[in-house]
């Protein structure tokens, strides 16, 4: 029997994956506003950070999800995963050379993840999810309290010396796996365990959200007239991790059924894979940065909405040819 899946998490992913594509055009395609550019154009800077208070938290809803729910390793989904990665990996490689007229530098490296550039997010996430058992069966065996006294030393070790002090570099503001799990054990302890903090209204909870955007937003627009304040859009920020949860916890008290959310769901990553893809990110970069110096505010935004509704739209309608593709593989595989 096929688990129906529940829209309003399915939504989420959706929104997770939005929030990553605005992100990544707002302080991936831009620098972050200076002293200079604060005391040149205020409005424009703080919409800056309010943009980025609102979309920071995406990765790690992405990943809370799987936490969530919990991650149950099997051969064929990550066969499918790999299948879905080479079918988006040659489609940018095809767009970076009709585009460029060349064939990219380390386009094999590039293709089979084995450059330090290629998905950060992908390979990371493979690590979790082969470690995936593991951390399941520590959530099956452990006590509560076994589970709380691990949350706390892990997260009090991670904000300690990958946020604060920014003491290791293999944390790396939580661009990695030790964070990933981090997450993982949050979101999972969460669901199971229903811990005092997650039994808020949802309106509270989209307002703890909320108000963790406020913060940052004008917490940074301050410590950015003296060029401080980036810490504050780690990953692993506790003020970042707040939101996302909340952000989670809202949408897991909605109540929704919906064919077509979950239709788009399911094809979700794909757009994480043609716009972060080593071949295309430059082009979609490229064009953000090129309207937000050339065009007025308005026009810039009504661009750059236009390219992320493009993109998505776009990349679920390819995903739907790659599973098409897929189900004659997936065939033989079960055979």
């Amino acid at each position: 029997m096929t688990k129906t899946r529940d829209s309003n998490m399915e939504l989420l992913r959706i929104v997770a994956m939005l929030l990553i594509m605005v992100v990544h055009a707002n302080f991936r395609a831009l620098p972050k506003p200076d002293a200079a550019v604060i005391a040149a154009q205020p409005v424009s800077a703080f919409l800056q950070f309010l943009t980025e208070g609102f979309s920071i938290v995406g990765v790690n809803v992405f990943v809370m999800l799987s936490g969530w729910y919990g991650i149950r390793p099997r051969m064929l989904r990550f066969a499918e995963l790999v299948f879905q990665l080479l079918f988006f990996g040659v489609i940018c490689l095809g767009v970076d050379y009709a585009v460029s007229g060349q064939m990219p530098s380390k386009a094999v490296q590039k293709l089979f993840l084995l450059d330090a550039d290629a998905y950060w997010f992908v390979k990371v996430y493979i690590a979790l999810y082969l470690f995936a058992p593991v951390l399941s069966s520590f959530v099956e065996h452990a006590t509560r309290q076994q589970f709380e006294r691990l949350l706390l030393a892990v997260f009090g070790f991670v904000f300690l010396f990958g946020w604060l002090f920014e003491a290791t570099t293999w944390l790396k503001a939580g661009y990695s796996l030790p964070w990933f799990m981090c997450l993982y054990l949050l979101a999972r302890y969460m669901n199971v365990c229903r811990p005092w903090f997650t039994r808020f209204s949802r309106m509270a909870d989209l307002g703890i959200y909320l108000g963790t955007v406020a913060f940052l937003t004008v917490v940074v627009f301050i410590l950015r007239h003296y060029n401080l304040g980036g810490v504050l859009y780690f990953y692993c920020c506790p003020v970042v991790v707040v939101g996302a949860a909340y952000l989670l916890l809202f949408f897991s008290k909605l109540t929704l059924r919906s064919r077509l959310v979950n239709w788009v769901a399911i094809s979700a990553f794909s757009i994480y894979l043609t716009h972060s893809s080593s071949f295309t990110a430059k082009y979609y970069d490229g064009a953000i940065r090129q309207w937000f110096y050339g065009e007025s505010r308005l026009t810039f935004i009504v661009y750059a909405v236009l390219l992320i509704a493009g993109v998505f739209a776009g990349s679920i309608l390819i995903d739907k040819v790659r599973l098409l593709l897929w189900k004659p593989i997936e065939k033989r595989l079960k055979k």
